[in-house]
Order: structure tokens, then C-alpha cells, then sequence
């Protein structure tokens, strides 16, 4: 990103307003995963957003790191389904095991407020129902397993809600979003370390 262009100064703006004003509880930043931890008080932001007894989708969970920040900036009823297989299937750097048992004990704190959700992204949006507020894609970043998280996702995003996804400079995830959540598709956008986020027009 160029150091002159407004995004970059927008971007920056950005890491410092979350920085000074944004304060998620301490111990969620030393849980185990792939995050930043400007992504996780952006995180934590986005799901303040969400309105009194609205709804967060989270696909991709692991073992709990995001899922955490996004639980505690919920507010009034909030609630936040984590959709995983948590056989590590889709985690480049983990061998294939189960991590649904310690993703449920980091999450302890914050169950009242989750709903797990265990299967295959396009599988449990097919059985979805309820408008979401806030979606959060951090599941496979291949082209075509970010396009289906995607598209299956999208359309109970509600009109003004927000979109993020995780590792958004990887190739699979900038082609998926160039193809289905394109520019005319959104506004508001922020950028936080390697998260893209926007609102759904």
C-alpha cells in the first residue's frame, strides 16, 4: 500500500483510534491462534456495532481467538455462531485434529452468547434462517472455499450490516471478494492489519 495514498492514511487513522480508544478484556489477547492484536480490537469494535439481540456469524473458528473478541464486544442480547468443522481442515500451519474440546473451554466464559455451530460452512447456511448483522470469513482461503463460504453467507447479511474477512490479501480470499462482494456491493470500508471489512449496501 502506497505510504501517500488516502487509503493508507485512512488505514492508519484507523490503528490509531483502535489502539487508543478500543480496550477488549486482557486475557483474550493471550489465547492461541492467527491474529494480531489490532485485529482483535477491531474485532471487538465491529461487534459493538451490532444492535441490541443481533446476530454474528463467524466461519472459522479453531480454537476460540477471534470467537472470543467477538463475543465480548456483544452487548444486549447479542448472539454469535461459530461455524467449524474444528478438524483443522482448513488450518495451513496445524496437523488435522480435533479442537472442538479446547475451543469449548476458551470459550467457556461466553458460552450463554454462542451457538456452535459444527459442520461445513455451505451446509449450515443452507439450514440458516435468521438475518445476520455481522459476518466474519476466516475459514478456507482457497478461491473456491471463500467463494462458497461467501455466497452461501451473503445473502442473510442484512442491508447495512458488515462483512470481514480474515488474511484478505491471500490470493484465494482478494479474488473471491473482487468476484462476489464487489465495490458496488458495499461502503464504509476499513482495512486492520490483514482484515478487510465493508458494509452491505
Amino acid at each position: 500500500m502506497n505510504r501517500f495514498s488516502t487509503e493508507y492514511v485512512k488505514c492508519k487513522a484507523v490503528h490509531g483510534l483502535l489502539r487508543a480508544f478500543v480496550y477488549p478484556p486482557a486475557e483474550l489477547f493471550n489465547r492461541p491462534g492467527y491474529l494480531h492484536a489490532l485485529e482483535g480490537k477491531f474485532l471487538y469494535w465491529l461487534a459493538t456495532q451490532v444492535p441490541a439481540g443481533g446476530q454474528v456469524v463467524e466461519v472459522g473458528s479453531f480454537k476460540g481467538k477471534s470467537s472470543g473478541f467477538l463475543a465480548a464486544g456483544l452487548t444486549r442480547g447479542g448472539n454469535l455462531a461459530c461455524v467449524d468443522t474444528w478438524s483443522n481442515d482448513a488450518m495451513p500451519y496445524d496437523e488435522p485434529d480435533d479442537s472442538m474440546s479446547e475451543f469449548l473451554g476458551n470459550m467457556s466464559r461466553y458460552r450463554d452468547c454462542i451457538d456452535v455451530c459444527r459442520g461445513r460452512s455451505a451446509e449450515v447456511a443452507a439450514g440458516w434462517s435468521r438475518p445476520v448483522d455481522l459476518l466474519f470469513i476466516d475459514g478456507d482461503h482457497s478461491y473456491e472455499g471463500c467463494s462458497a463460504d461467501l455466497t452461501s453467507w451473503l445473502p442473510y447479511v442484512r442491508c447495512g450490516g458488515w462483512l470481514a474477512f480474515h488474511d484478505s490479501s491471500v490470493d484465494g480470499v482478494t479474488g473471491a471478494i473482487r468476484d462476489f462482494y464487489p465495490r458496488s456491493m458495499r461502503y464504509s470500508e476499513r482495512r486492520v492489519w490483514s482484515i478487510f471489512a465493508a458494509r452491505k449496501r
